[in-house]
């Protein structure tokens, strides 16, 4: 009899939720349920076996690191013009801390695998999983293809998620200061007739942040200014990469960039053919620029995010100065609390936005998406969220 593999993957703090999952959802042809070298045997009616192998960080953090490594590693290599979304698979599978192995015997009875398959979802539907076949064919929970290994998808955008128990599993309580700065942004919000989720948590705490210094968040910004001003000569009606690299090496020489740009922005800017999405991409970080000038005491004003910044302005600061002392030469350090409260509310645009986005509405009180998005991932890194994550591995979370 043929072997089928399927492997659930997903991001949770309890792993017994997935063992009390596949109770529930095969309980209407389930004879047994027994627990062998640390497998789940599922003994259905008909005296066939359905093996479930949960591996979660806590218990096997190497194997985790490994496998979901390999996973990305296999995925990044995928040749597809959905540059974005293949993007944001990968940072989906990079955080993936639980991988349930499942096995089952296939035979020539059409339903009785549809009812197996059909439960699958089922369970990865209550864990927030994802499903991975044998054909390296990535499913949502909803049964859509998210990614395969010839780089298409059902879905024309992906936002990575994760599970509530994990987002607030091992943080600390509240501070009282945590818990004003809360209600404060959700009377903003009620002010302007934008839903909210009450109990949403800041990406980090008052006792967990770990600001990022001045002279970082300036060095942050010319170095996105300069991937970004490149990436807008590329998508210009005569691109032209030499003319793009001009601008580059131009606050290069200004800011020295090349020796703090990321991993990622190097690859890109050394590719000499880039995908028109990864260019819109890198575009966008415009939007971070300005965040970071605001954080840093360089820009007064950090304006409502319902239109894109002013590009002409945030160039004239950049080309207008000599360097990063030059910069840091004005203005002065914003307070803690300040940056806080921002970063509050811009997580909360954003999970108004997606909200919105998952259920087919327009976002709410003029918000822009996209700049909110940029928003938060800068946000991220300055008040050091998901553990002080580097730049290129910052994961907002709404």
């Amino acid at each position: 009899m043929e072997k089928a593999n399927i492997t659930l993957y997903t991001v949770i703090g309890n792993p017994d939720r997935i063992v009390t999952s596949i109770r529930d959802r095969f309980k209407e042809m389930t004879k047994g349920l027994t627990s062998e070298n640390g497998a789940i045997i599922l003994t259905l009616a008909d005296d066939s076996n359905i093996t479930f192998n949960i591996s979660h960080q806590q218990d096997k953090p190497d194997f985790i690191a490994s496998h979901t490594a390999g996973m990305a590693n296999y995925f990044a290599s995928v040749q597809t013009p959905l540059v974005e979304l293949k993007e944001n698979v990968l940072r989906q599978i990079r955080v993936f801390n639980c991988i349930t192995g499942i096995t089952f015997d296939v035979d020539d009875n059409e339903d009785r695998t549809n009812y197996i398959i059909n439960c699958l979802f089922a369970v990865a539907n209550d864990v927030n999983g994802f499903l991975l076949y044998p054909s390296m064919q990535i499913y949502t929970k909803e049964g859509k293809l998210l990614f395969s290994i010839q780089g298409e998808s059902q879905l024309t955008e992906f936002i990575p998620i994760g599970n509530a128990d994990l987002l607030d599993a091992n943080r600390p309580e509240e501070a009282p200061a945590d818990v004003e700065r809360r209600l404060r942004s959700i009377a903003l919000l009620e002010a302007r007739n934008i839903p909210y989720m009450e109990h949403l948590h800041s990406e980090a705490l008052e006792s967990e942040v770990k600001l990022r210094n001045r002279e970082e968040m300036v060095k942050r910004a010319a170095a996105l200014f300069a991937v970004a001003v490149y990436s807008e000569v590329m998508l210009s009606e005569d691109s032209d990469r030499e003319a793009a690299l001009s601008y580059f090496n131009k606050m290069d020489e200004l800011y020295g960039v090349k020796s703090y740009i990321t991993p990622h922005e190097a690859a890109y800017i050394n590719n000499p053919e880039p995908e028109e999405q990864e260019c819109i991409q890198f575009g966008w970080r415009y939007e971070c620029c300005g965040v970071l000038l605001w954080a840093a005491g360089v820009v007064d004003d950090l304006s409502y995010p319902s239109t894109i910044i002013d590009v002409p302005v945030l160039a004239a600061i950049f080309w207008q100065h000599k360097g990063i002392k030059d910069l840091l030469s004005k203005g002065f350090a914003r307070p803690e609390t300040e940056i806080l409260d921002a970063a509050d509310m811009t997580l909360r645009y954003d999970w108004a936005c997606v909200d919105a986005r998952i259920h087919g509405k327009e976002a709410p009180a003029s918000l822009d998406g996209g700049v909110v998005m940029e928003r938060h991932y800068a946000f991220n890194w300055i008040i050091g969220a998901n553990n002080g994550a580097d730049w290129d591995h910052i994961q907002p979370n709404t």
